[in-house]
């Protein structure tokens, strides 16, 4: 029996580092950190991962610990890439200045994947411009109407997904990021407002899937314009999460028929200034 413990241990020492990172990236940073503590072989092993993930809903002693550790991870991450930053603030109040600090970490990391759910959010001008990003997701779940602006020229080179919850003006944050964005994708977005009528215009050539979501407290009267001719999916959904249209398209604008069909489909549900354009 001994001798079976011990070749088990030699086969775990002896896993590739590149293999153990891979391992400790596929769990939670926090617990990520705790196999330090198996070995002295483990000691530095998670340092190095590619992924990182803070959850404020595995367990903490208080916020000043949480923000403790989250701190000191980053002082000591050693992966010249991160692939996966994800922040979920979902029981804490973080402090604005922490979450934007952390997501200027996370670009300086050359980060590629950025997903940050925060109760208040505050973005750093890095953010803007940073050219190895591919997929962006901003959740603000803040209970005021405290909107973050992006305040500088955007320049995306690489992203090809926006996922973005919107608390008021969309236009001072959301829509003012998709004109830098050259390759983009695929967009999710939800706007939650106080019932203001609004006008979007979707002009992104490269577009191929577009989930709208709107929660608002009257119905929802808002014109929405497409400029897509790429797109290969539309979701539309309102008030209360009632879905409005879910379908797999194929290349709407070579289909214009096709267009008069949803529009029509459109308004029954109440969305009269809903149009396709080329």
């Amino acid at each position: 029996m001994s001798y079976m413990i011990k070749n088990d241990e030699d086969r775990l020492s002896s896993l590739p580092e590149e293999v153990v990172s891979h391992i400790l990236s596929l769990m939670p940073t926090k617990f990520a950190v705790r196999t330090s503590i198996l070995s002295w072989r483990w000691r530095y092993s998670w340092m190095s991962v590619t992924n990182l993930d803070f959850d404020d809903r595995h367990p903490y002693h208080d916020l000043n610990c949480f923000t403790k550790f989250v701190d000191r991870v980053l002082e000591l991450q050693k992966s010249p890439q991160v692939k996966v930053f994800r922040m979920c603030f979902s029981e804490m109040w973080v402090k604005k200045s922490n979450v934007s600090k952390w997501i200027d970490v996370a670009v300086r990391l050359n980060v590629s994947e950025l997903d940050v759910q925060s109760i208040v959010l505050e973005v750093p001008v890095s953010l803007f411009t940073c050219r190895t990003l591919t997929k962006l997701k901003l959740a603000h779940n803040t209970r005021d109407w405290d909107v973050w602006e992006c305040s500088s020229p955007v320049n995306l080179p690489c992203l090809k997904t926006l996922d973005i919850y919107v608390i008021a003006n969309p236009f001072v944050n959301a829509f003012k990021l998709l004109p830098g964005c050259p390759v983009l994708e695929n967009l999710y977005l939800c706007v939650t407002c106080k019932g203001e009528k609004e006008e979007y215009i979707f002009n992104i050539p490269t577009l191929k899937r577009l989930e709208l979501t709107w929660h608002k407290h009257r119905p929802v009267n808002d014109k929405v314009v497409l400029q897509v001719p790429n797109l290969e999916y539309l979701s539309v959904t309102h008030m209360f999460g009632r879905p409005v249209v879910k379908k797999e398209l194929s290349s709407l604008i070579d289909q214009p028929l096709r267009h008069h069909m949803w529009v029509k489909c459109l308004k029954e549900v109440g969305l009269n200034n809903f149009q396709f354009k080329e």
